[in-house]
């Protein structure tokens, strides 16, 4: 049994330190687990500090608040099958062919923790905030294409917005963010023999995967308009201009021991994809029987990634609608529910004062339409923060 057990602990432990890096170049997405189970980010609420990510226009209307730290567990996919396999020890040949033909062969699954890195400042229009995130994605397209993505996204970003009186209870905000960022990556692909060896001998991913280091800017707008705190509509311009370096190491090892002599090629230049959302709230005051109920009620409707309706091979455009609602209860209580990718969410949260713990429940759709290529998701995430 422990000659079994041991490599499943190798495995285990090479895929969490390869996960030390590995990223496609996309949208840097820090997203919380409140804005999952709400069908994505809604650029026109702006009640958190989240709006440093979503719509900087927000900070206009933040009350001071410092955020000491975070951390999400999120489990993508199948990840507990997967996980039962590696603890059993079961990483063969057929044990794999067995797990992939019962998924006709596709399977997306993983793992991402965001955080312990979350610090921050938002109030008086002025915002900042530290993140980091760490992720390990299996894909496997076919029995012989099968990628394991592991990736470490660290962002810096800090925004300012102002806010001005169009009198009748209409406001209008408009703000700026800045970002840096940095990024790891290790992204092999392999058939399924290729997949074999490396369960086998897991730290050959750290020794034999070419290893992407990637350091960029960036830059967002946003403007935010509200009446009454009752409607609010919010347009933000995310990644307006983002570019970043790239640059390629024969492997992790290599990076940390000669990075100079490891350099397989010259540097390359890319550009995080912009994306233009645009969104409605509704937070209407409770009065009569619903007050007994509900502390609080917010209803959000956004159409995200305005752009791709623009690119060469869109997406569907219903799956860029983004609907969510929030209701608390009992004062420290809130329930939430959404649709995001055509897909349902849900989940809830317990503010506890200096920390909040929040559940949230989503799917994911990978492919270019409803339904092509689903994933589910469980995301559990304890957030620290002074008021």
């Amino acid at each position: 049994m422990h000659s079994r057990f041991a490599p499943s602990c190798s495995l285990a432990f090479a895929l969490i330190v390869a996960a030390l890096p590995a990223f496609a170049l996309d949208e840097l997405d820090f997203s919380s687990a409140r804005d999952k189970s709400m069908g994505g980010i809604h650029v026109a609420l702006a009640d958190d500090s989240s709006v440093l990510l979503s719509n900087p226009a927000g900070l206009a209307d933040l009350p001071a608040s410092y955020s000491v730290a975070d951390l999400g567990l999120q489990a993508i996919g199948p990840v507990f099958d997967i996980a039962n396999l590696i603890v059993k020890g079961d990483t063969s040949p057929t044990a794999i062919f067995g797990f992939l033909k019962d998924n006709d062969f596709k399977l997306y699954t993983g793992a991402e923790i965001t955080g312990p890195l979350a610090t921050g400042f938002t109030g008086n229009g002025l915002g900042f905030g530290l993140f980091n995130k760490t992720s390990c994605i299996i894909d496997a397209a076919s029995i012989d294409s099968i990628s394991i993505t592991a990736t470490e996204d660290i962002l810096l970003t800090g925004g300012y917005a102002v806010r001005f009186d169009l009198g009748g209870g209409h406001e209008l905000a408009a703000g700026i963010a800045a970002k840096g960022y940095v990024i790891g990556s290790v992204a092999p692909t392999m058939g399924i023999v290729e997949a074999e060896n490396v369960f086998s001998n897991p730290m050959s991913l750290l020794s034999n995967s070419a290893f992407d280091l990637t350091t960029g800017i960036g830059a967002d707008l946003g403007l935010r308009w509200a009446w009454q705190n009752t409607l609010a509509a919010g347009l933000a311009y995310r990644d307006l201009y983002s570019p970043a370096i790239v640059t390629t190491y024969s492997s992790i090892q290599g990076f940390l021991g000669n990075s100079a002599s490891a350099k397989t090629g010259d540097p390359t230049s890319e550009t995080l994809p912009s994306k233009l959302d645009a969104g409605f709230s509704w937070t209407p005051e409770l009065g009569g029987l619903l007050s007994k109920v509900m502390d609080s009620f917010v209803l959000c409707l956004d159409y995200k990634d305005i752009l791709d309706l623009f690119s060469v091979v869109p997406r569907n455009p219903i799956l860029n609608v983004g609907l969510g609602l929030e209701t608390r209860v009992l004062d420290i209580i809130r329930i939430r529910a959404g649709i995001a990718d055509a897909l349902l969410s849900a989940g809830m949260g317990i503010d506890l004062g200096a920390c909040t713990v929040n559940l949230a429940v989503f799917g994911t759709e990978l492919g270019l339409d409803p339904g092509d290529r689903t994933c589910y998701n469980l995301l559990l995430d304890f957030s620290f923060k002074i008021h």
